[in-house]
């Protein structure tokens, strides 16, 4: 094994911390995992760049020019850089193509998450996150939103990469409130989580 040093910024390392001790997941373990789906998109994108899917031109006739490729972001980290517009279904956004599925799934963690948001955002004015994971920690107040493991079902909602379940909701002191990438799909299918 070989050890590799990163730096991120220090809230996002505190926020990793905190969702690492919240699933109990082995950093090395997913740090592989980070790494593996980088260079699986890296590889991906770099053999689509050499594959060429024009058809062939006719004898005489002379081949379009190619399209211009964006100039490249050097220097700005990956996080802040804006999502490629060619990957967006498959990085940005996850959670709009799950939504309607969660939204017939009454039995899925996701389903109850929702729900229990929904049901107290309409109660009270701001979601906060201790009335939400108490919503969802109750099988006998409210069986309808009961998750065994809301902290680990949570966080898989609050980010939109890897294997995340996609990311729903964005979290600031306490407070929760939806992802404004999803509202629009989510508000569509509202009635089916309440």
């Amino acid at each position: 094994m070989k050890e590799i040093k990163f730096q991120i910024p220090d809230q996002l390392a505190e926020k990793f911390e905190l969702a690492v001790q919240l699933t109990g997941d082995n950093r090395d373990q997913l740090a592989e995992q980070f790494v593996r789906e980088y260079l699986g998109r890296a590889l991906r994108s770099a053999a689509e760049e050499f594959r060429s899917d024009e058809p062939q031109e006719e004898p005489g006739k002379a081949a379009p020019p190619p399209p211009k490729r964006p100039e490249p972001m050097r220097g700005v980290p990956n996080h802040e850089r804006p999502p490629r517009p060619d990957r967006f279904d498959e990085t940005f956004g996850k959670a709009n193509h799950k939504i309607p599925r969660w939204a017939h799934r009454p039995q899925q963690n996701n389903h109850r998450i929702l729900r229990a948001f929904l049901e107290l955002q309409q109660e009270m004015k701001q979601v906060t996150l201790d009335a939400l994971r108490r919503r969802c920690s109750d099988p006998v107040g409210h069986p309808k939103t009961f998750v065994p493991h809301f902290d680990n079902n949570f966080a898989q909602m609050k980010f939109d990469n890897g294997h995340s379940h996609g990311k729903v909701f964005e979290e600031q002191n306490g407070i929760i409130r939806i992802w404004d990438h999803i509202g629009d799909t989510l508000q569509r299918y509202r009635d089916y989580f309440l």
